[in-house]
């Protein structure tokens, strides 16, 4: 395992941006893990992940303020750590997450059903990334 403070190069920095699912990993009121599969855009060095508001995930990274969120591919993983700043979803980033991993015409389909109104942009900054690359 290699631990490391900023983002990794080489063979994950390429992937990061691709569409990818992750899991996103908090802790809840009880001190117990939970973990929960996510879509994310890698944007200007953050994790930015949608999810309903007032979902387990979004009371626990309030309570909180901190996650994780780890990549698998084959035997490759990669964890990162850090500070999460939560704020409303704008329309133009479901949109954009939606068209990332199916498309544009699937992205302008689901998105015209609205729904964005109950959903909240968690935008996770990594301060620590460890793996096995």
């Amino acid at each position: 395992m290699a631990e490391l403070v900023a983002p990794p190069a080489g063979w994950w920095a390429g992937r990061l941006g691709e569409p990818r699912t992750a899991v996103l990993g908090s802790v809840d009121g009880r001190g117990r893990p939970h973990a929960a599969a996510v879509w994310y855009l890698w944007r200007d060095g953050e994790a930015h992940i949608v999810t309903g508001r007032g979902s387990q995930k979004h009371r626990n990274l309030a309570r909180n303020g901190r996650a994780t969120l780890t990549w698998l591919d084959d035997w490759r993983y990669l964890t990162a750590e850090g500070q999460v700043a939560i704020e409303p979803l704008r329309f133009e980033d479901r949109f954009a997450l939606w068209a990332h991993y199916r498309g544009e015409a699937v992205a302008r389909e689901e998105t015209a059903k609205g729904g964005h109104e109950g959903m909240v942009l968690v935008r996770l900054r990594p301060a620590r990334w460890w793996g096995q690359w």
